[in-house]
């Protein structure tokens, strides 16, 4: 399928080792946003146990459907059983081949309908690996890679929801990743998830020290009442104050999970919806020039 530019996807890894930031709302529909208005064929991958973004976007039956045809990230990493001892290796294994056959198309340009928004969703069986032992994890690991390495060639963005822990596929996440989306929810206990993160990163000698680097914070007012000091703190902060986007995302119940709706939030009929849709693509503009993206 065709791409919009011939220079490989960033990895986007939406991560904080706090929860409750509203890293799975953002995950949706900022780079819901950021697809719209750049044009941008993009995958969301829901890399989390909890499958949260999957149940934000998809009905119950929905989900049950892409599960049970082996469309979910789970079936990204366990291999399927060889057809034949005599003709299979691990490396034969490790391929996972066509990533769109995983995949689930969400939205589409009007006038182009290769430039998509596509979500490989989340499964609870994920959890099983993080439980493994350690070598029987490689097989999962490669398989993972494998996807990612082909994804960045056939999409414009990819996009990793990740979990709040330090497990085995939050390892694999920022393995593979290129950039960090980091919400943040302007309480007191922000800058210490964020100074716990970035431990983290610079102690595993398998991520990129670049990653850390390349981190972006957007401010999440996930709450009514948001803590001024820590936000004037972290804007000030020597070494994270410039890894703040200018724009922040403001507190709306707009954007919160509704128990009757599944699917984008701006894509529901609601009071002020223009509103906070100006939000989220100025943050989504925001973030796409830090990605290089015009």
């Amino acid at each position: 399928m065709a791409k919009a530019s011939t220079r490989p996807a960033p990895i986007v890894a939406v991560i904080n080792m706090k929860g409750g930031v509203g890293k799975t709302v953002l995950s949706g529909n900022v780079f819901r946003e950021l697809f719209a208005t750049k044009r941008l064929r993009t995958l969301l991958v829901d890399f989390d146990a909890q499958f949260n973004l999957s149940q934000l976007l998809l009905t119950y039956p929905e989900y049950d459907a892409l599960q049970n045809t082996g469309k979910t990230i789970f079936h990204v990493l366990e291999s399927p059983p060889p057809e034949s001892v005599f003709a299979i290796s691990e490396d034969d294994m490790s391929d996972v081949g066509d990533v769109d056959r995983f995949t689930e198309q969400l939205d589409h340009d009007t006038a182009d309908a290769t430039i998509d928004l596509r979500l490989l969703p989340g499964d609870f069986n994920l959890a099983i690996l993080n439980i493994r032992e350690r070598p029987a994890l490689r097989l999962p690991r490669a398989r993972f890679r494998s996807f990612i390495e082909k994804a960045k060639v056939a999409y414009d963005l990819v996009v990793l929801d990740c979990n709040p822990s330090s497990s085995f596929i939050t390892l694999c996440a920022l393995e593979v990743a290129t950039h960090l989306f980091v919400p943040v929810k302007p309480d007191r206990f922000a800058l210490r998830g964020i100074q716990s993160l970035m431990r983290f990163i610079k102690s595993v000698p398998t991520i990129s020290p670049t990653l850390a680097e390349n981190t972006s914070f957007v401010l999440n007012h996930a709450a009514k009442n948001s803590d001024g000091k820590v936000i004037t703190d972290l804007r000030g902060h020597p070494t994270f104050g410039p890894m703040v986007l200018n724009n922040e995302v403001r507190y709306s119940e707009f954007m919160a999970p509704q128990t009757d709706y599944n699917g984008f939030a701006i894509e529901r009929k609601a009071p002020y919806k223009k509103d906070i849709q100006a939000v989220l693509a100025a943050v989504a503009g925001d973030f796409a020039h830090r990605l290089g993206f015009a």
